[in-house]
């Protein structure tokens, strides 16, 4: 804006500059012969006509560019008007998803009783090609321990706390290789599902120490066996993907993919296993 007045200060010295030069002519053409009159006149009369004529369209530039500069700043309130509704309308969506969990949630729960859950929003992922973990926003505060499971709202397992802060807690999934649970087939029988550093990168697990005998079926819904008391029975650990044969060769083992798509996490639910009242 400050260079268009500029340019306007310019051309309008200009033009006035020309006014001056006109009214001197005029003067030096009082007082002599006509024709000299004459002469003058029929110089500046043109002359005139084509400054005021310039004068005008200068004026209408001005306008313009006056204009253009008001419609430019309503366009940029218009654009932050437009992102702040779009950031309210993320918060809103955030907040609709959120509590759609818990009532999925609340939907798998019922009829459980001796559990505590605990919603939480993850933070990061750890960078690491070595392990498979992830902080989250809860921690001791909140009465998080080492060893919590902790699910989806459909009641699948995504891994354990190992690490836990004041306000975070670092949580390990089930393809990290230092995840160990308990884990029971269809059949009922019972065995273990952790992670591997080769399956890891797969982002698959695996079933071990099936025993003798007993072959895992394809396409079979492996879930906890809640042995230990620390992690629920029943929370969907993966499916058989493949079988094979153990290095002894007298029992198998599974690849399980995992029961929910871990990089899409966002809310996690951690759940804990409370001491029934005696009765």
């Amino acid at each position: 804006m400050k260079q268009h007045l500029k340019k306007r200060g310019i051309i309008l010295g200009i033009v006035t500059a020309l006014l001056v030069l006109i009214a001197l002519l005029s003067l030096l053409g009082e007082g002599r012969v006509s024709f000299v009159q004459n002469g003058v006149a029929a110089i500046t009369r043109p002359l005139e006509t084509g400054i005021r004529s310039l004068v005008g369209t200068l004026e209408q530039m001005y306008d313009y560019m006056h204009n253009f500069d008001t419609l430019q700043a309503e366009h940029q309130a218009l654009l932050a008007q437009v992102a702040e509704y779009q950031r309210a309308a993320r918060e809103a969506a955030e907040v609709t998803e959120r509590y759609a969990r818990l009532r999925e949630l609340l939907n798998f729960s019922q009829g459980i009783y001796d559990e505590r859950i605990i919603d939480a929003h993850i933070l990061s992922w750890d960078a690491s090609n070595w392990t498979s973990a992830f902080t989250i926003d809860r921690g001791a505060d909140y009465g998080l321990q080492v060893g919590d499971a902790v699910m989806t709202e459909r009641r699948e397992l995504i891994g354990v706390v190992r690490e836990v802060g004041r306000s975070w807690a670092t949580v390990h999934t089930i393809i990290d290789p230092a995840v160990r649970v308990g884990g029971q087939m269809g059949t009922g029988v019972s065995a273990i599902a952790g992670g591997n550093f080769a399956l890891m990168q797969d982002g698959t697990l695996r079933l071990s120490h099936v025993p003798s005998g007993e072959v895992p079926l394809l396409n079979d819904t492996i879930v906890t066996s809640g042995l230990g008391g620390v992690i629920p029975q029943g929370l969907a650990i993966g499916r058989v993907e493949r079988v094979g044969m153990e290095d002894t060769g007298i029992s198998y083992y599974a690849v399980l993919e995992p029961a929910m798509e871990i990089n899409r996490l966002v809310q996690v639910f951690i759940v804990q296993m409370l001491e029934l009242p005696e009765e």
